[in-house]
């Protein structure tokens, strides 16, 4: 990355651009609005706070309506708050108040964060992923089949991870971590879908062995397949990876109708070679020309663990899904405050490519509908990716619960003084409707989902039968798509003989789940 560092405070009318992380060169940067004001000497840590306090005044969606003006002299205010993550929560709580939001402080900005670089300390943890993951990409769900035991689960296993490479896959059931001798059956009560442990020690420390094992340099783990066969691999190295975010694609054939399949985990780098942008185009390119080749007549799109990523990445996927239904027509449009709208950030608005966005009909498709898997785990890109394709396609959306994360804004990256990763949300991305929140819904328009808070689901409480592997028309969730997208007599068999199969899952019993990515735009070459 080639990192502008901000200058001293004597310069404020440059700061709005020249602290942007630039993964490109361009010499052009706009200059803000704001005047200039008298030369001070500032501390290292106060201008980071007041570095804070300007970019959200600049760049935050939420800026116009709610942050009062200190850009002459943002000590003002600054010197209120004793660190960087203590000025960013007084502005996030200016926001507007959001009654779905109460557990988060109740209003709107609840995204926006700041991060320490190369150890910094901002007083605050915070991290955006992007491109690569470290670990060995595994997550894990305590699940119960017969509603007396509960056992330990794979439920997702990243593409490219070291689990992935290894040959773990979801519904392997962990029987050991790291040769331990562990009996990691717990008994359980399930009243409802949710199950309570009868012993909560016994569960605590099972559950804290294999929390440690996957935060350790070294792993074994050996697992129990659904053949009951024992599969085991030893010295498994916790190391940084490239995420290979299709982590499956197939095709279901069926006399009436072939069905595709499409497993995302995230939306990484497309363009950009350096960051693995060019495999991660191959691999679309090459599964969704399976499906062409295939002339598949429905699709299935896998979200359930996806948090989101990249706004470009979201959008060629949504123009490979589109296809000659969607050419030439508007996908999205961004809201921004007026400051982000002016003339004196035309050039970051072109360098971040933040313009109306229109299909291009990236492939020949022509489908009937289009189906998304989704949890409360879907966020994001993955939540704008179902939004902005709602107006001009058929989608249904089958749910585990009853919603989606709800997160329809977005933000890129300003690095502050070279110490701190500032991430403040700085647009709303809204579908060719007009839709970016719940006033545009209230289910009045069954067709235009409520984003704020979490889309909303045609098929909800079907629940994620973390026992079967991805891809498995056994599974549920893809079992209740195939029955309406094929609804052969093999089909809807299918279904209803899963129709008594309850999911039953240990309330906290879920362990390295994957993290909310955001919608994030990056600096156009």
């Amino acid at each position: 990355m080639n990192i502008v560092p901000l200058k001293q405070v004597g310069r404020w009318a440059a700061i709005a651009l020249i602290g942007l992380t630039v993964l490109s060169c361009k010499k052009d940067h706009p200059k803000p609005e704001p005047p200039e004001p008298k030369p001070t000497d500032r501390t290292e840590g106060q201008l980071i706070k007041d570095d804070i306090y300007k970019y959200y005044k600049l760049y935050s969606l939420w800026a116009d309506g709610s942050v009062p003006d200190y850009l002459n002299n943002p000590a003002q205010f600054t010197d209120q708050y004793n660190s960087a993550t203590a000025v960013l929560e007084a502005l996030k709580k200016m926001s507007p108040a959001h009654a779905a939001y109460a557990k988060w402080g109740g209003v709107l900005d609840r995204f926006s964060y700041v991060d320490g670089i190369n150890g910094y300390d901002v007083s605050g943890q915070a991290s955006t992923k992007m491109d690569n993951s470290d670990g060995y990409g595994i997550s894990v769900q305590w699940f119960s089949i017969d509603g007396k035991v509960a056992k330990p689960y794979i439920s997702f296993v990243e593409g490219g991870s070291p689990a992935q490479i290894a040959g773990f896959k979801r519904a392997d059931i962990i029987t050991s971590v790291n040769n331990d001798k562990e009996n990691y059956s717990v008994e359980v009560n399930c009243p409802t879908s949710t199950c309570e442990v009868k012993d909560a020690a016994a569960y605590s420390r099972l559950r804290n062995n294999i929390n440690t094992a996957l935060d350790a340099a070294n792993l074994t783990l050996q697992v129990q397949r659904a053949n009951n066969q024992v599969f085991k691999k030893e010295n498994l190295a916790y190391t940084s990876y490239p995420i290979n975010p299709i982590y499956k694609d197939t095709v279901y054939t069926y006399s009436s109708n072939n069905v595709g399949y499409l497993a995302l985990s995230s939306f990484e780098e497309i363009d950009n070679v350096s960051s693995g942008g060019k495999t991660n185009k191959t691999t679309t390119d090459a599964a969704f020309n399976k499906f062409q080749n295939m002339q598949i007549k429905s699709l299935v799109v896998d979200l359930r663990y996806n948090g989101g990523g990249y706004v470009d990445a979201a959008v060629y996927i949504a123009d490979k899904i589109g296809g000659a239904k969607t050419k030439g027509k508007l996908m999205l449009t961004y809201e921004m405050n007026k400051y982000m709208q002016s003339d004196a950030a035309k050039g970051l608005r072109e360098q971040l490519n933040m313009n109306d966005t229109y299909f291009e009909g990236l492939s020949t498709l022509n489908l009937n509908k289009v189906y998304f898997l989704v949890s409360e785990e879907t966020a994001s890109a993955a939540e704008m990716l179902i939004n902005v394709l709602t107006p001009h396609l058929s989608v249904e959306i089958i749910a585990t619960g009853t919603k989606t994360y709800g997160k329809p804004v977005g933000f890129f990256e300003q690095k502050i003084q070279n110490k701190a990763s500032y991430w403040p949300a700085s647009f709303i991305l809204k579908n060719s409707r007009g839709n970016l929140g719940e006033k545009y819904n209230n289910r009045t328009e069954a067709n235009l989902r409520d984003y704020w808070d979490g889309l909303v689901p045609d098929e909800v409480n079907i629940g994620d039968d973390v026992s079967f592997d991805v891809g498995n028309p056994q599974e549920k969730m893809l079992a209740t798509a195939l029955a309406d997208a094929a609804p052969t007599s093999k089909a809807r068999a299918t279904l209803r003989s899963l129709s008594t199969r309850s999911i039953r899952t240990v309330e906290q019993g879920k362990i390295h789940t994957r993290t909310e990515r955001g919608m994030i735009k990056r600096i156009n070459r």
